[in-house]
């Protein structure tokens, strides 16, 4: 019999998801303050899009939420279940799947991070263990609201003012602060990209730095949405270099320097957030001028 995963949902304890550096504080000190470990500056350059260690004091940063500590832990098991099985003929599998979660979590892509480490894991263990839940914790302090989406795993339970509603695979819950947990919410449909078509190669003209555009994304519209997430990336599992929002199912990035890229695309709306479309690739190339010499009437 499977049971279900118990959540508790106490929003008036949620963490806030942003942080503003001090005067001559670095990030790696941001990143022991506000999480404990020095050494997570990586996670703070993904998720806030940094290019390096480099930031001005008064700078609002992005915060892991509750997902980087469930990250956490699945990591510690994967990695004390490898270590205990390296005389025992580890599998390979195992240890490049526990390799894979470690580059997942440093670039804060943390429900990819627990879901590696937990098939490492189950590698190890022969396939014993229980097929773990895959969810993601969304907290809007502002909003005070918190989002609960399930992907796949046993039912996640959600408990909030005295009222305990599961949430299954495919499912989304909104806990709003004093309020019990409202019926799960279908979730959105991710969205389809259009254009630029995969792979394609797009010439532009370069800019005085040399940078390359514009270039326009276009998607297919979703039902329901009250706005798009856009994430662009140098390379497929690398930090986004762009993440723009957008309220109609395009936008116009901006100038870039020459090179391949990688996009997705969410939909946002009042039952939560939708897995990222599927990842489109277009190589941004500069365009050659064509000169032209006019004959005069002094040849």
């Amino acid at each position: 019999m499977k049971t279900a995963l118990l959540l508790l949902a106490w929003l008036s304890a949620a963490p806030p998801d942003t942080t503003v550096v001090g005067p001559q504080e670095s990030l790696r000190e941001v990143a022991e303050r506000v999480l404990g470990d020095a050494n997570a500056t990586a996670e703070l350059r993904a998720l806030n899009s940094l290019s390096s260690d480099a930031v001005a004091p008064g700078t609002r940063l992005k915060l892991p939420g509750q997902e980087r500590g469930l990250a956490l832990k699945a990591l510690e098991t994967a990695r004390t279940l490898v270590a205990q099985a390296k005389g025992t003929g580890v599998l390979p599998e195992a240890e490049a799947r526990l390799s894979e979660a470690e580059v997942y979590f440093r670039t804060a892509r943390y429900a990819q991070a627990s879901e590696a480490a937990n098939a490492a894991g189950t590698l190890v263990s022969g396939g014993r263990a229980p097929h773990p839940s895959t969810f993601s914790v969304h907290v809007e302090p502002d909003a005070g609201t918190t989002t609960v989406s399930v992907t796949r795993g046993p039912p996640v339970r959600v408990e909030a003012e005295g009222v305990t509603r599961p949430v299954a695979p495919g499912e989304t819950v909104l806990v709003e602060k004093g309020r019990p947990p409202v019926v799960p919410a279908t979730p959105l449909a991710p969205p389809q990209p259009e254009q630029p078509e995969q792979g394609a190669v797009l010439k532009r003209r370069a800019d005085a730095k040399g940078h390359l555009g514009p270039v326009k994304l276009t998607w297919a519209a979703v039902t329901g949405v009250e706005r798009y997430e856009v994430e662009v990336a140098r390379d497929m599992q690398g930090a986004a270099v762009v993440t723009q929002t957008a309220t109609s199912p395009e936008l116009k990035l901006p100038v870039l320097p020459a090179g391949r890229y990688w996009w997705t695309v969410r939909a946002v709306g009042a039952s939560g957030r939708s897995e990222p479309s599927v990842v489109r690739r277009f190589e941004l190339v500069p365009e050659r001028l064509k000169l032209e010499v006019q004959k005069g009437q002094w040849q």
